[in-house]
């Protein structure tokens, strides 16, 4: 009996964690192998993008996520993976999916297909009929995955075209101006003068670029006596807000695309959206499209003085006394302190967010000197403000010599955060931890 005891545990022991917890299951390998898995098993892959500050994402956690009947159900139709958007590949899988919204849902087929999402903490019924209607995507004829195929060859099927756009507005697609364009481009069955036309452009403004063939349209046909007619209510909002949608999708079409051409359109087009065409936006626009295509060398030749003056400008005595003036304020319960927040921490802010997007792209020993001499501003503009003690011990101890002292840095931060109850301790104690064992962390 003692080693039948022995074979029955031996053999729970081999059986996949995964099939044994009530609740979601969530794998614990990498997306790639999560996405494998889900192909093998003809499932969906459901991602759960959070972030460790991420209150609702917890509360998903510790409640729905932990119900026997959706764990039945996840167990028969998903493999899931929880994807921190803040850390490791979670940033690229962020972009490369659309996670907006935490916390984020995206259901992804086999084929790496994005089929749904939706996003929010919600109950256990609202969820599950959006995770329902997910797999009832997976299991159409037309899911996104399959047409997407079909339309490498299809794509001049005016009926199929216009199938595969209905499916990406009902799945919450992004990034397919080029169907758009193309339906409109062969399409004959859509007069331009037509509420159809109207409604149709109105469900893909998401989508519409400038120089497009929707564009075109638009121009022609926006404020004609006929179009008035179907312009109402319902979708004048749409139309209203489009130009500066518009100015926003045009650049990261460039930025997909990588087309300065097309960048240069936003810019030219951006003063109808009421932006300012001037050569402080234009650089403005180019430096945010090096920065998002990688282009280091250009990126750091357009921003690297105009960094250095924004340092220079910063009075670090006065703003330091100001924030110090404040603290005391505050520890008096004075209402008007208690109520705002001292320039500095906003200087703080821009300064990290400043630095983190140069240190993409340091290479020398100058270079990173000079990030860490920018991010200690911060640091001394706001002495014992955990957030910019927190972001100051990181890109110390990743750019800086002291390792040692950005590790001091972060454990008084820990503390405080603990101290305050701050949102983001946790998030903090993460790279602590990774500081103690030697590993590297990522600006985030």
């Amino acid at each position: 009996m003692k080693y039948i005891y022995i074979a029955i545990i031996l053999l729970l022991m081999l059986v996949p964690v995964r099939t044994l917890g009530q609740g979601i299951n969530f794998e614990k390998g990498t997306f790639n192998d999560a996405l494998s898995l889900a192909k093998s098993d003809n499932k969906l892959l459901f991602v759960d993008g959070y972030a460790v500050w991420c209150g609702p994402c917890k509360k998903m956690d510790k409640t729905v996520f932990l119900e026997k009947e959706v764990g039945n159900y996840f167990d028969k139709h998903l493999i899931a993976i929880k994807v921190n958007v803040e850390r490791g590949e979670g940033p690229r899988i962020k972009q490369k999916y659309g996670i907006e919204g935490l916390p984020g849902y995206v259901f992804i087929d086999g084929d790496g297909h994005v089929v749904y999402r939706f996003s929010s903490a919600m109950p256990t019924g609202q969820f599950m009929k959006e995770v329902e209607l997910a797999v009832s995507y997976s299991k159409d004829k037309n899911s996104i995955g399959r047409l997407a195929e079909r339309y490498k060859v299809e794509m001049n099927d005016e009926a199929f075209v216009r199938v595969y756009l209905d499916k990406m507005k009902l799945s919450k697609s992004i990034n397919y101006a080029d169907v758009l364009d193309h339906f409109l481009s062969i399409q004959l069955s859509i007069k331009e003068a037509s509420k159809e036309m109207v409604v149709l452009l109105a469900d893909h403004s998401n989508e519409i670029i400038f120089g497009s063939k929707a564009d075109e349209i638009i121009k022609r046909n926006f404020g004609s006596d006929v179009w008035k007619l179907y312009v109402r209510k319902d979708i004048r909002e749409k139309y209203q807000g489009l130009k500066r949608k518009m100015v926003s999708t045009t650049t990261n079409y460039a930025i997909s695309k990588k087309d300065t051409a097309v960048l240069e359109l936003a810019i030219n087009r951006a003063s109808e959206a009421g932006f300012k065409s001037d050569l402080a936006q234009r650089k403005k626009a180019y430096s945010y499209y090096y920065l998002q295509t990688g282009n280091g060398v250009k990126y750091k030749a357009m921003v690297k003085a105009e960094n250095n003056a924004f340092i220079e400008s910063i009075d670090v005595a006065q703003v330091r006394a100001y924030y110090l003036n404040w603290e005391k304020r505050k520890a008096a319960k004075e209402k008007k302190a208690l109520r705002s927040r001292p320039r500095s921490i906003r200087l703080g802010q821009q300064i990290y967010t400043m630095v983190e997007n140069y240190g993409r792209f340091v290479t020398s020993d100058q270079e990173k000197k000079e990030i860490v001499k920018w991010m200690k501003v911060a640091f001394d503009i706001n002495p014992g403000e955990v957030k910019t003690m927190s972001n100051y011990a990181n890109i110390l101890y990743t750019f800086g010599n002291d390792k040692k002292a950005a590790l001091k840095i972060k454990e008084s931060a820990y503390k405080l955060a603990v101290k305050e109850n701050e949102k983001m301790k946790d998030l903090i104690k993460l790279d602590l931890e990774a500081m103690r064992d030697g590993k590297g962390i990522i600006l985030k």
